[in-house]
């Protein structure tokens, strides 16, 4: 018979790409993860993983098979944490994917006040791009999501969160405290990857007005907004970043505001989670936290 620590195992080594990193997360020696596998192998008749000595890699049995068992898996852990709650138990596991902004100025102090209320459950929050967050909420595989900018996808309940606003910064030494739009659209861009919420939300509203953003001349992309207001310090450009994480930056005079005549760039930071997905306790009281909290 298939058991779950065969899954259990399967799954960490298809996720964490080795079998030596798999054994660290479920307290195992290598040799046993090895073990466990092989006999799902055995069992299944079929080979999931190819081994050499670099690199892990799925077989098309093997990403079969690895869906499957995740959904299993999460049926299972969602059985356990239900019957938790009849017994009255306060814990559970809470996966959390956010974009940026809200992940790394905004989360932070939330997720320590929840855990001082809730100390039995076990945090996790994995800080990527939006689109990337958006990704792990239909796997599956983050019960609850901040992005930042809206997306449109019938499995998903995406509801405003905060408010924010993207302002344009430059050097304090190089640019001038108002411009127009116009010559704003001129000047040398440094701005998120695509897939982030604040580049979607800044080419969103600036086609809104009319502008073709095609021909901004982008001549940096960076992964992260601190990096971008670095590099606007050094004068390497302008950028579009969200206020919220800025607001250091200004106090300190290491960057300066751009003013836009007539223009403001006013946008919201979202909440999402899948509605197809069971929300487990944890899940549901981290969203009734938040509204208490606002």
């Amino acid at each position: 018979m298939i058991n779950l620590r065969q899954m259990q195992a399967f799954v960490a080594v298809a996720e964490n790409k080795s079998f030596t990193n798999a054994a660290k997360l479920m307290y195992m020696t290598q040799p046993a993860v090895s073990a466990q596998i092989k006999a799902l192998e055995e069992r299944l008749d079929i080979r999931l993983i190819e081994r050499n000595d670099k690199n892990v890699i799925l077989t098309e049995a093997g990403e079969l098979f690895y869906e499957e068992a995740k959904r299993i898996l999460a049926l299972f852990n969602g059985f356990i944490e239900a019957v938790d709650e009849l017994k009255g138990y306060r814990r559970g596991k809470l996966s959390i994917a956010a974009s940026t902004i809200p992940g790394e100025y905004v989360l932070p102090k939330l997720l320590g006040g929840f855990g001082r209320f809730y100390p039995g459950i076990q945090l996790n929050l994995k800080i990527s791009d939006t689109g990337k967050v958006v990704e792990e909420l239909l796997r599956g595989q983050a019960h609850i999501g901040f992005i930042g900018s809206h997306i449109k996808n019938d499995s998903l309940h995406v509801e405003e969160f905060i408010n924010d606003e993207l302002i344009i910064i430059g050097s304090p030494e190089d640019v001038p405290s108002e411009m127009s739009l116009n010559e704003l659209i001129g000047l040398n861009f440094i701005l998120r990857e695509v897939e982030s919420g604040t580049r979607m939300e800044f080419y969103e509203q600036l086609k809104n007005m009319g502008i073709e953003t095609e021909k901004l001349n982008v001549v940096m992309e960076l992964g992260s907004t601190r990096a971008i207001i670095t590099a606007v310090e050094s004068g390497l450009g302008i950028s579009a970043v969200s206020a919220i994480a800025t607001e250091d930056a200004l106090t300190l005079g290491k960057v300066k505001e751009i003013k836009i005549k007539d223009v403001s760039f006013k946008r919201n930071l979202y909440l999402a989670w899948n509605k197809n997905k069971y929300q487990n306790y944890a899940a549901r009281a981290f969203l009734n936290y938040l509204i208490q909290e606002n």
